[in-house]
C-alpha cells in the first residue's frame, strides 16, 4: 500500500472513491459529475488536501483536509473533512494510515488543531480517532462537543 498525496491526475480514483462512500450511504446525490466537478475544484485549491491510498494502481481509499486560519485555535486548523475506505480494502490499517498520512499533512502547514465530525454509530471511524488521540469532551464545558449542521 501506498500513501500519497493526491494530484490532478487522480481525480478519476477519487471521483470513483467518493462515489463508493455515496453508495455505501445509501443516497443518489451528489451524482459522479457533481464529485468530478468538486474534485477538480478542491484539488486547485490551496484550501483543501486529498491524500490517496493505492495498492499498485488499484485505488483503496481517500481522505480530504480542510484548512482555514481559526481565532480560536489561534493559527491554521485542519478539517478531516472525509476519510473514506473501499470495503474490500478495510480491517488492513488503511483507514489509520490514511488519518496518520493526514495528520503529517497538517502538521506540515504548522496547523495548531485538526478536527472533525463523524457519527457516533461509526465504530470502525471512532475507533480509529480515538486511538490517534482526538476525543469529543471539552474541559471547559465539562461536557461533549456536538456538531450541528443545517442544510441551506
Amino acid at each position: 500500500m501506498e500513501i500519497r498525496r493526491a494530484v490532478k491526475a487522480d481525480q478519476a480514483s477519487l471521483t470513483s472513491l467518493a462515489s463508493g462512500f455515496r453508495d455505501h450511504l445509501g443516497r443518489s446525490a451528489p451524482t459522479d459529475a457533481q464529485f468530478a466537478g468538486s474534485i477538480e475544484r478542491l484539488l486547485a485549491s490551496p484550501d483543501a488536501e486529498f491524500a490517496l491510498a493505492t495498492d499498485g494502481s488499484v485505488p483503496l481509499g481517500y481522505v480530504l483536509l480542510r484548512y482555514r486560519h481559526s481565532m480560536w485555535a489561534c493559527g491554521t486548523e485542519a478539517t478531516l473533512e472525509d476519510l473514506y475506505v473501499d470495503p474490500a480494502a478495510r480491517k488492513a490499517g488503511t483507514g489509520r494510515a490514511l488519518v496518520e498520512f493526514a495528520l503529517g499533512l497538517a502538521r506540515a502547514r504548522s496547523c495548531t488543531t485538526v478536527c472533525l465530525d463523524t457519527n457516533e454509530n461509526n465504530a470502525a471511524s471512532l475507533a480509529i480517532y480515538r486511538s490517534l488521540g482526538f476525543n469529543a469532551f471539552s474541559k471547559r464545558w465539562d461536557g461533549r462537543q456536538i456538531f450541528h449542521r443545517l442544510a441551506l
